[in-house]
């Protein structure tokens, strides 16, 4: 079973530089809220927004739900910052993508697991 952090995970988010453009940084946060085997419910925070996120296995592998913006897709593995970032961004804006996919390498980092 996973070991899901207690309090406050800190992570830094960066935004691939356009040409032209220079990099964008700032700190992120997450708080696992709830979880169980299959299913972690998380609290992200970054640049201005608060995102309640549901990550969890079904049998294609793993998803996230958004419910405040009616959305979700499939996850690739936690740690994969830029396939989960352009599947997110089909649906919120680029910031709150780029957001949630750190986010979502941070809890990979502190499982040790690529997978819920």
């Amino acid at each position: 079973m996973t070991a899901w952090p207690e309090g406050r995970m800190e992570f830094v988010c960066t935004t691939p530089a356009e040409e032209g453009e220079r990099e964008e940084k700032w700190l992120g946060e997450v708080v696992v809220k709830n979880h169980s085997m299959f299913m972690a419910e998380l609290l992200i925070y970054g640049r201005y927004s608060c995102i309640n996120a549901v990550i969890g296995k079904y049998m294609s592998g793993q998803y996230i739900c958004i419910p405040d913006i009616d959305t979700g897709c499939p996850l690739s593995s936690l740690s994969d910052i830029f396939w989960n970032r352009e599947r997110l961004s089909a649906h919120m804006n680029e910031t709150d993508a780029v957001t949630v996919a750190h986010a979502l390498r941070a809890l990979s980092g502190y499982t040790g697991r690529d997978w819920l």
